[in-house]
């Protein structure tokens, strides 16, 4: 599961694409830097950085993108990335690349007392805002893509959107099959 975040990390801030990184549940501090990140598992956390993230964005089969802001007093484990997984779980059932959810995990902690929890929370739900505006803006631009780059992805989705209609009719087809044929033809250009 992909996810994004302004947690403070055990590693070091610097960003580094393929390492290895956990969250410092102990620190709510709110951080300007954001992470892009992907849950292999339970705990196992993978920072692969914007362009990577995005790409994969890009490249997923979902047809629209759900980004999941929690709460307060949730933790990531506890709460959020179940959550996220229950939710996707749910989409898939309703149809499978439909939607994916991806988490936007901002720091917040699990004090004993509701009313100091959501405002200890509340401090560093504010403090996230900046760090979260700009990743609204990477979203932005990445939505802003050149008509070549958008024209590239429908063509790609093909194979993909005549195996859900057969499914539809009820002549299922093989979509391994169907790439295989759709990469023999070469992309038209100009509009399709």
């Amino acid at each position: 599961m992909l996810f994004v975040t302004n947690r403070i990390l055990k590693q070091s801030p610097r960003s580094r694409k393929g390492r290895k990184v956990s969250f410092d549940l102990n620190n709510t501090e709110a951080q300007q830097s954001v992470f892009f990140c992907r849950r292999d598992g339970p705990g196992d956390y993978i920072e692969i950085t914007s362009q990577p993230f995005l790409d994969a964005l890009r490249d997923s089969r979902a047809e629209q993108i759900l980004i999941l802001i929690h709460g307060f007093s949730n933790l990531p484990e506890d709460d959020i990335f179940p959550r996220a997984a229950l939710l996707q779980q749910l989409f898939d059932q309703r149809r499978k690349g439909m939607v994916q959810v991806v988490p936007l995990i901002w720091p917040c902690d699990n004090d004993f007392g509701i009313i100091k929890d959501y405002w200890d929370d509340q401090k560093s739900a504010d403090a996230s805002a900046f760090a979260f505006a700009r990743v609204v803006q990477k979203f932005m631009a990445w939505r802003a893509l050149p008509e070549e780059e958008k024209h590239r992805i429908r063509w790609k989705r093909i194979p993909r959107n005549v195996a859900q209609s057969m499914v539809f009719e009820g002549e299922p087809v093989d979509l391994a099959w169907l790439e295989e044929q759709h990469a023999r033809v070469p992309m038209p250009h100009g509009d399709t």
